[in-house]
């Protein structure tokens, strides 16, 4: 489902120079998109601007600037950021009656949901975007679309069921003279063909695939059917053929700055080396895979290298390597796990406020929708999300309980046998496990913040800040950090495991931003009738030109030294808990001179 079909040709006149060139950025921006994403996002970042300006804004190229921002950043995996950005074009699109790029656009939202693993709202959208094709009668737009519901199928409920519309879309773009719809209704086929184990017509229809992106110098698609072609060649063991066009394709990725195609060629590359117990090679190129997917943060392909890692070196003998990779493997599930959790959750929620913000103005134009059809929706909506959170917890948690089943035995196993520096090894993966179970239910718990209530209490700080430590111990040794606490505390309400969870993410990332070694002050002092209490390092400052903003969702903080971690989820999380507890979170950063990240908290009130 690579964002790259034709866009609907419905834009209105433009009646100014001024919506001229907003029209001509965007129309740039678009034809750019998978050839110099950089430029592409500079020129839609520029239309979107002058768009806004004057009164009325040019909503169109507004919306227009605003799905091509989307499919952008959705390219980068950016998917909450690529879901706001697409529902606000939408709104657009419905607002001037523009039913092509509209349908366009609830396709690419489909889209989003699709690879977020939301299956219903996917589908639901999908044959929505199909159904307004249709009635538009764009004949090119509807093939396109019929590709990606087929596609959607494909995964969702089996070739079978996939084929019928994936030929049909074949056909219409045959029909219709689309090169670029055609390749990939042909990409598609042949993925059905493979899942369904007939290599030889999965490679006849790939081969066709490549050959027309090759004619109409399509390179992005040209080195994705490369590697879809080496896949086929891998499922029928022929490991040759399978070498060779993974080699092309990395060799086409490097040429055109496909880095993350290029990790993945060289993922494919060590699994098909593994395969033929060429372990040295299997290992050089999977080395090579980790530490380009490091260099760009691609944390769900890295995560799939540290687990052929692991194999790799469990085949060869090297058994301390092969848990030494386990443990990264388990450590970026944790990371991947999380950052998609709050995705899913998010695209939910903000599906949620985009219908009912749809349904209202429908009551606003047709004052005849009646109010208990909104509360019906309300309340369906906000069961499938929670429905959504007992099924991750659920999803999570027996993968999890079977990890720590096989390290204990594992862990016994080794004990017996005297091995005690591999039993230390096999301790901390089981570590790891519980601690990765016990992040989910907290997590889960974060994620609901926004719309639970608690009741407020009296904070033994103290003892709160004790247990933080205690958590962080390992984190406190490594860096070798000082940490310095008040000999007593303010009181203050709040809900304490909330609170400690505040403490946990603002004294982490001290350590981890602060000097060498980190120095890290607590305090706390009364403001009012609130109390605020601070964390301060003594790192080299923040490198950020908006403090305030480092609390955004995926927002990840960057030192001046231009170290940076984590998953840009903590920060945000944090001021969601503050606010919900009645207070709120801060940050002063001085270059050279540390950072001080501080949150309120209601005084509890004094005698009458």
């Amino acid at each position: 489902m690579t964002p790259g079909t034709t866009l609907p040709d419905s834009a209105p006149q433009p009646v100014n120079e001024r919506q001229q060139a907003v029209d001509q950025l965007n129309d740039l921006a678009w034809s750019l998109h998978d050839s110099d994403p950089q430029r592409s996002e500079a020129s839609a970042r520029q239309a979107h601007r002058l768009a806004a300006e004057g009164d009325p804004p040019y909503s169109y190229g507004l919306a227009y600037s605003l799905l091509i921002l989307s499919i952008l950043a959705w390219d980068q995996a950016r998917y909450e950021v690529a879901l706001d950005h697409a529902l606000e074009a939408m709104r657009l699109f419905e607002e001037v009656g523009d039913q092509g790029k509209l349908a366009y656009t609830l396709n690419h939202i489909a889209a989003i949901h699709y690879f977020l693993g939301n299956s219903s709202p996917a589908l639901e959208l999908g044959v929505r975007a199909v159904q307004l094709a249709e009635k538009s009668g764009d004949q090119g737009l509807l093939a396109s679309l019929l590709n990606d519901t087929g596609y959607m199928l494909l995964h969702l409920s089996g070739p079978q069921a996939a084929l019928p519309q994936l030929l049909r879309s074949l056909e219409m773009h045959r029909a219709a003279g689309s090169a670029r719809g055609e390749a990939q209704a042909l990409d598609s086929i042949g993925k059905a063909y493979l899942l369904l184990g007939d290599t030889g017509q999965a490679l006849a229809f790939e081969q066709q695939s490549l050959a027309l992106v090759r004619a109409i110098g399509y390179k992005r698609a040209e080195a994705d059917a490369l590697g879809n072609i080496g896949r086929i060649f891998t499922a029928a063991a022929d490991f040759d053929q399978a070498l060779h066009h993974f080699e092309q394709s990395l060799a086409l990725c490097r040429e055109r700055g496909y880095r993350q195609f290029e990790a993945g060629n060289l993922l494919e590359i060590g699994r098909v080396y593994l395969r033929r117990l060429d372990f040295a090679r299997a290992l050089d190129s999977l080395h090579q895979a980790r530490e380009l997917a490091e260099a760009i943060g691609a944390t769900p392909l890295l995560t799939d290298i540290h687990a052929a890692l692991a194999e790799a070196h469990e085949q060869s003998g090297d058994l301390r390597a092969s848990l030494t990779h386990s443990k990264q493997f388990y450590r970026l599930k944790e990371t991947a796990g999380a950052e998609l959790i709050a995705a899913r959750m998010h695209s939910l929620q903000a599906m949620h406020e985009a219908e009912a913000a749809r349904q209202q103005a429908e009551i606003y134009r047709q004052h005849n929708i009646a109010l208990q059809q909104q509360i019906e929706e309300h309340e369906r909506l906000i069961a499938e999300l929670d429905a959504f959170a007992h099924t991750v917890a659920h999803d999570l948690k027996s993968p999890l309980a079977v990890i720590a089943g096989l390290s204990e035995l594992i862990l016994e196993q080794l004990v017996a046998a005297g091995n005690e520096s591999t039993a230390a090894l096999e301790r901390d993966q089981l570590r790891m496990a519980y601690k990765l179970a016990h992040i989910v239910d907290e997590l889960l718990l974060l994620a609901q913040v926004r719309r639970e209530d608690v009741s407020l209490a009296l904070l033994d700080m103290g003892a709160i800040v004790a247990e933080v430590r205690e958590r962080l111990a390992q984190q406190i040794a490594t860096y070798r950090a000082e940490l310095v606490c008040p000999a007593s505390w303010p009181p203050a309400l709040g809900y304490g495991p909330w609170i400690e969870e505040v403490w946990a993410n603002y004294i982490s990332n001290a350590i981890k931003y602060g000097g060498e070694p980190p120095r890290v002050e607590l305090g706390a002092a009364p403001e009012g009738s609130q109390v605020r209490f601070w964390v301060r390092d003594n790192g080299p400052g923040l490198d950020t030109a908006d403090p305030k903003a480092l609390f955004a969702e995926f927002s990840r903080l960057t030192s001046l030294t231009g170290k940076r971690d984590g998953h840009g989820l903590g920060l945000s999380i944090v001021k969601r808990i503050v606010e919900k507890l009645g207070g709120a979170v801060g940050v002063e950063t001085v270059p050279g001179q540390g950072s001080t990240f501080s949150f309120t908290l209601p005084a509890p009130p004094g005698p009458a």
